[in-house]
């Protein structure tokens, strides 16, 4: 008997770089998918449409030679970690309609779509928000990417129309309502990042030395506080912290403004999100600033920012109208100058992991 689940993608609209610092986040899912089918097999076997190997394991703590195997071994090895019980073989077929590598998270849809998918087919009795704390555990032990927890509560939790609101420090969470919300494109740049290559871990290393230096979690930090530690930190350390501190505050006045359907400030507050992860945080790239830089000059545009772990990606913009022609200009100019093609995908929030 073969089983199909779907499993979404996820964007943030600000927050970034926070969760893993007990902050606020804001992500939402979207209808780009991950699609896992499952079949009873004797051996685990996986194979992906998007990369075309065929993958056969053993449910072990040895590492496989092809990297995407390593985020579906990894999510069966913990959950099989987890519930302390034998997880049966299953042939595993993997599609997707996702850009990889765009920084809309396919890692997390991908293994909270697993566990899921694996936890409702062995009537596992687990809850959406441990799926996805177990999905968190294994990308950060199994895989070696030190993420929080952000992509896989927006993948496990997300309702239709809704972004979540989510407390890092605590795991507290609330859904905000987006009634009349912008039009959302998000634009590939063709700069494919890659979390495991150090990068990601690096920024996330410093943020830790900082809080250790500065003796308080950057929740809890006031701005005249960390500026009276300036020197003690560095030039390095402080930009990472200031822009944790001031997109943390940033969270909630979009929260404010989305309740107030406040577009144009929404669209401020993306727009310097982008500069802060661009001066302070240093995770953008030419690349992204240029498409940033000429999309927020389009008329109709509100705000674009760079999304996700950074050095390469997507970019979200929220628009008041349909963008795309305009797009295609932009991307002529893009390619000209960087060699390089964009893509471009509106979408709309989705709910979250099922059963299809």
């Amino acid at each position: 008997m073969k089983y199909r689940f779907r499993s979404p993608g996820r964007i943030n609209l600000i927050g970034e770089h926070t969760d893993y610092n007990g902050g606020f986040v804001l992500p939402a899912a979207i209808d780009k998918y991950t699609y896992i089918t499952l079949e009873e097999s004797n051996h685990f076997k996986a194979h992906t449409v998007n990369f075309g190997e065929r993958v056969e394991f053993s449910l072990n703590e040895e590492k496989e030679k092809e990297e995407w195997a390593n985020y579906v071994k990894g999510a069966i090895f913990h959950l099989a970690k987890n519930i302390k019980k034998r997880i049966r073989p299953f042939n595993i077929e993997i599609s997707s309609t996702l850009p990889i590598g765009a920084g809309l998270s396919s890692s997390a849809s991908l293994m909270v779509g697993l566990i899921y998918a694996i936890s409702k087919i062995e009537n596992i009795n687990l809850d959406r928000e441990r799926i996805a704390q177990i999905a968190h555990e294994a990308e950060n032990e199994f895989v070696g990417v030190n993420c929080g927890i952000m992509d896989q509560y927006a993948v496990a939790l997300a309702k239709k129309d809704s972004f979540i609101l989510i407390d890092a420090s605590s795991g507290r969470y609330e859904y905000i309502y987006a009634k009349g919300f912008p039009k959302i494109m998000i634009i590939d740049s063709g700069i494919k990042h890659k979390l495991s290559s150090g990068n990601y871990n690096t920024r996330r290393n410093e943020c830790e030395e900082a809080t250790k230096i500065l003796g308080i979690q950057f929740k809890d930090l006031k701005r005249s506080f960390l500026e009276s530690k300036k020197n003690l930190l560095g030039d390095n350390l402080y930009k990472r912290a200031r822009h944790v501190i001031e997109e943390n505050e940033r969270v909630l006045k979009t929260i404010k403004a989305i309740s107030r359907q406040d577009w144009e400030e929404v669209g401020k507050l993306v727009k310097a999100s982008h500069v802060s992860l661009r001066d302070l945080f240093e995770v953008s790239t030419v690349e992204m600033d240029f498409l940033v830089d000429h999309i927020n000059k389009i008329d109709g545009v509100y705000g674009s920012r760079m999304i996700g772990g950074g050095f390469g990606g997507s970019i979200i913009t929220l628009s008041k109208r349909d963008v795309k022609n305009d797009l295609k200009e932009i991307g002529r100019i893009y390619q000209n100058e960087f060699g390089v093609e964009i893509k471009y995908y509106p979408v709309k929030l989705s709910g979250g992991v099922r059963k299809v």
